[in-house]
């Protein structure tokens, strides 16, 4: 295997000019760079990077830990993610903490876990990663995470306990004000809700929104009017029967992901109603197939990509020590106009 002391004989010059060529620290003129890069074509010189990355104390790598893949919004976030740090120069190291199926939708037990996202963080220290990309799978703070020294972090979807930690999230609760509001302002005045798993942050902030735009406009919710389900299609039939059979029925439905949005349309049309000539409906998440139910489906879009390329370009800021901060930004979301929602004549 070549070495830089083979380059520098072949081309007839010293050791630290090949490195000021190889290594671009000082400018060498154009003659002497090609005889250098002539001599490492010939040679299929490869350059030791982690010795290289040992010396400088940095690997341009960094750790991005997702507590599952396969969870809604985090491909996308990856996605954003892998982007900005390819455009800056850094490698990306994966690592799939696989909670999916451990945690379902049991979103108050992730203390249980705790010890196997902290093997992932040590996992990521040991590869002396530059920094770390926490990406959770549900909007939330998250507590009680093994916090890695002189490393920086930012988590993506999630805010933290870690006051030196950059995060990026979305405005749950502004966007469910949102969609509910739009509901509002195609007359309705009976809005029921199918809302998520109880112990769900994203389902109390999502509440709160509802609530909020409920209340400005000075509309009463009846108790029975809000259904709590569990994200799931089940529950979206489930409890939109419940909503059907009532003696004073809504006109309209806020559900709370487009999963549960998907079984109302089964529900409203099991009892022989449309959509939305008899009960308008919204979702929220902006799923794949929101666009190709009948009628296609108005809902909430996250801004799911982006969220990871401000997380990305937070953290490098941080390694580069160019923002000594550590801001919490939140991105707003967009509604996707379908065609599930009617105007009801005043």
């Amino acid at each position: 295997m070549a070495t830089m002391k083979d380059i520098a004989r072949l081309s007839g010059v010293s050791v630290a000019t090949v490195s000021y060529v190889l290594n671009k620290t000082r400018k060498m003129s154009s003659e002497v760079e090609e005889r250098v890069l002539r001599a490492v074509r010939q040679t299929n010189y490869c350059p030791n990077t982690i010795a290289k990355s040992l010396r400088m104390k940095k690997t341009n790598i960094v750790g991005v830990l997702v507590e599952d893949i396969r969870g809604m919004p985090v491909p996308e976030i990856v996605d954003g993610i892998s982007d900005f740090l390819e455009q800056s120069g850094y490698q990306m190291l994966l690592y799939n903490l696989r909670l999916l199926d451990k945690l379902l939708n049991q979103y108050d037990k992730l203390n249980k876990y705790i010890e196997d996202i902290n093997q992932g963080m040590r996992l990521m220290e040991n590869a002396c990663v530059d920094g770390i990309i926490y990406v959770a799978m549900h909007d939330r703070h998250i507590t009680g995470i093994r916090q890695p020294v002189n490393i920086p972090m930012a988590y993506a979807y999630a805010t933290a306990d870690n006051e030196e930690a950059c995060s990026v999230t979305y405005e749950n609760q502004r966007s469910a004000y949102g969609i509910t509001h739009k509901l509002i302002q195609a007359n309705h005045q009976r809005i029921a809700l199918v809302a998520g798993h109880p112990a769900s942050a994203d389902a109390r902030l999502r509440l709160e929104g509802y609530r909020a735009a409920m209340d400005d406009a000075g509309l009463y919710v009846p108790g029975e009017y809000i259904r709590w389900g569990d994200w799931g299609y089940e529950s979206g039939v489930e409890q939109c029967n419940v909503l059907m059979e009532m003696s004073v029925r809504p006109t309209a439905i806020f559900a709370m992901n487009d999963t549960m949005a998907t079984g109302c349309y089964r529900a409203i049309k099991n009892h022989g109603l449309g959509i939305p000539a008899d009960i308008s409906l919204v979702g929220f998440d902006n799923r794949e197939f929101a666009q190709l139910v009948n009628p296609p489906l108005t809902t909430v879009s996250l801004p799911n990509r982006q969220i990871g390329t401000r997380a990305a370009k937070l953290l490098v800021g941080s390694i580069h020590k160019r923002d000594v901060r550590t801001p919490n930004i939140v991105l707003p979301c967009s509604i996707i106009e379908g065609e599930s929602i009617r105007v009801i004549a005043k």
